[in-house]
């Protein structure tokens, strides 16, 4: 597997769209309703122009096929990660994974530390990131009653 990643574009809006609105991505987010094309292009604009998110896309050769963001904030990295629905399976997400925290390691010095909150019936993006080192801190309910398992990279900053 040789990925390539880059920084998304508002020119990306479109398949990222997509993958929002999929419905196991649907399933395993905060927010299951779908979103609006003109929502999801105005929170991609609002995304793009601030200092505290990166999102880097990655393609296999020229396939895109997947995406990882980082909105940073009191000195935590908070990921959100979305493998492509028709590239599941590969083992992308580990990879995809690995290489946003050393990108943002490079591009921010002040080493946030890498948070990632999962649904708890969410089994392979637990899975996922317990492969990357991460280990749960904590656990909170969602206003739907939905248990929330917060993790960490383990004893690391980026």
């Amino acid at each position: 597997m040789n990925l390539v990643w880059r920084e998304a574009r508002l020119a990306d809006a479109d398949f990222l769209w997509r993958w929002a609105n999929d419905r196991e991505t649907r399933q395993n987010s905060f927010s299951k309703s779908p979103i609006p094309y003109a929502a999801h292009v105005a929170w991609l604009e609002q995304r793009l122009a601030s200092d505290a998110t990166r999102i880097w896309i990655f393609s296999d050769g020229d396939t895109p096929v997947g995406q990882v963001r980082f909105d940073i904030a009191g000195g935590v990295a908070e990921i959100g990660i979305t493998v492509a629905p028709e590239q599941r399976g590969r083992g992308y997400g580990k990879v995809m994974l690995e290489q946003a925290i050393r990108c943002l390691h490079e591009a921010r010095r002040d080493h946030v530390r890498p948070r990632a909150s999962v649904l708890a019936r969410n089994e392979a993006s637990l899975r996922l990131f317990k492969a990357c080192g991460f280990e749960e801190v904590s656990t909170a309910r969602r206003d739907s009653g939905e248990r929330v398992i917060v993790l960490e990279r383990a004893g690391r900053r980026t």
